[in-house]
């Protein structure tokens, strides 16, 4: 009979133990510039349930839930702390839910910085939690020597979507009686002003001055560079060309410099190598023009 009893009260134990587990605890947490906390939570059990209780610490707002299996009813009474009490039908198949809801008392302002701080704790064994905390934008975790500032460090990881900061949590196998206690400290991240911003805005409009000086004398006119370095017999053409409006016959080049034709062909062709003149076959004669870019 003593066995009988006892293998009753197994049969019996045994599945609330099972209907106790949680298989999947998601936690999606977005803090806000004010200090608001929106709150998305995924629980899928490990057997279907008709109830489940848990607690807030803090004043619930905009509660909303929903399920995979139909509706949900939850009673929220709010007071300090906030009791939510949900009623659902649950099958094997479909055994997740999901509450949503926003509180103003997870963050609090400490020595002019922010501290998030929320438990999360259920009354159930869980297989696998996973927790994000999305800070706000233009905020930054805080590097100091205080320990346990961010809880679970060793399974931490913080991540940027470009945007903002985001902390993420994995975690398994976690008992009822663990404590699911999140805290972060985080501050805004300061912003250069103009009067501080000042001086290296006026060193860099110097140094682009500087840049564009050289690029405009020593760049932009190469034309200037070439003409230099000519000898007085090419210089002398150039000016005759230049003063017959940019190209003139080379027969008359050998009439104003008194050069021979000799000479006045090897100068021109000087001229032609550097690039500053282009010859033009006239029938027996030859016409020289100054190439545009030497133009005045």
């Amino acid at each position: 009979m003593k066995s009988l009893i006892l293998a009753l009260i197994v049969i019996t134990i045994l599945p609330a133990i099972a209907l106790a587990q949680v298989q999947y605890y998601g936690i999606d947490i977005t803090l806000s510039d004010a200090g608001r906390t929106a709150i998305k939570t995924t629980l899928t059990f490990q057997n279907p349930v008709n109830s489940f209780n848990f607690s807030v610490i803090g004043r619930v707002e905009n509660f909303n839930v929903t399920s995979n299996a139909g509706p949900v009813n939850c009673d929220v009474t709010t007071s300090g702390i906030s009791f939510i009490n949900c009623q659902m039908s649950l099958t094997q198949d479909k055994r997740t839910i999901e509450l949503y809801y926003e509180t103003n008392d997870f963050v609090k302002n400490l020595n002019e910085k922010n501290f998030f701080d929320a438990d999360f704790s259920i009354s159930e064994n869980i297989t696998i939690l996973s927790a994000l905390v999305r800070l706000p934008e233009g905020t930054a975790l805080v590097q100091d020597n205080i320990p346990n500032r961010l809880s679970f460090a060793q399974n931490a990881t913080t991540i940027s979507d470009g945007r903002r900061i985001i902390i993420l949590w994995s975690l398994t196998n976690l008992q009822k009686s663990n404590e699911l206690r999140f805290q972060v400290l985080y501050e805004k991240v300061t912003q250069i002003s103009f009067l501080s911003a000042w001086p290296y805005i006026v060193s860099g409009i110097v140094i682009i001055a500087v840049v564009i000086f050289f690029v405009f004398r020593y760049i932009k006119k190469p034309e200037k560079m070439v003409l230099s370095v000519l000898d007085e017999y090419e210089r002398k053409v150039v000016e005759i060309i230049t003063a017959a409006g940019g190209e003139v016959n080379q027969k008359k080049i050998v009439q104003e410099t008194n050069l021979s034709k000799a000479k006045v062909s090897r100068v021109i062709k000087s001229l032609v190598d550097r690039g500053v003149v282009e010859i033009e076959r006239l029938g027996r004669s030859n016409k020289v023009k100054l190439l545009k870019k030497f133009k005045t």
